[in-house]
């Protein structure tokens, strides 16, 4: 899927069978908890990882509660730009804006009040696009605006050099 507002996502499945996701940084992204169950009254506690980290960076604690009431505690690096929207389905962690450090593997695990725990894991990767373009000559001289006018069936070379960005 992709809109006009800078905001891409595709998902995608890799060979190990976890879900892959596409951003570009500054964009959106909502990356599915597909586990297979999902009532109000099921659901104890959800953990998100990023990486290998065995610390969660995002929590809903719905042990005391039920889950549209659940207490949502996203690690303080991450700020607002993280949520855990339960109402969706499946239910996502959202974040906006994407940054290219967003980018890795992240684990959705779902504890559940009467049933084995469940997790989920998806890919993220991040298109940062490149801080600037520059168009050059031959000579190396720096191009802007309207190139041309160039002769009809007349070979051009022109040089792209592209600072920063990366995917």
């Amino acid at each position: 899927m992709s809109t006009g507002n800078n905001t891409t996502q595709t998902q995608l499945f890799g060979t190990r069978g976890m879900s892959e996701m596409q951003s570009v940084a500054g964009g959106k992204v909502s990356l599915p908890c597909n586990t297979s169950i999902w009532g109000e009254n099921d659901v104890s506690l959800v953990l998100w990882y990023r990486g290998g980290t065995g610390i969660p960076i995002y929590r809903v604690d719905a042990r005391n509660t039920p889950l549209s009431k659940s207490k949502h505690s996203p690690a303080d690096e991450l700020g607002k730009r993280f949520h855990f929207d339960t109402s969706a389905t499946p239910p996502v962690l959202k974040i906006y804006p994407v940054t290219g450090h967003d980018q890795g593997e992240y684990r959705c695990r779902v504890d559940y009040r009467q049933a084995r725990t469940q997790n989920v894991v998806v890919q993220l990767n991040v298109t940062v696009p490149p801080k600037e373009v520059l168009i050059m000559d031959m000579e190396g001289q720096r191009l802007e605006g309207l190139v041309g006018p160039y002769d009809e069936n007349s070979n051009v070379l022109l040089i792209c050099e592209a600072e920063g960005g990366s995917g």
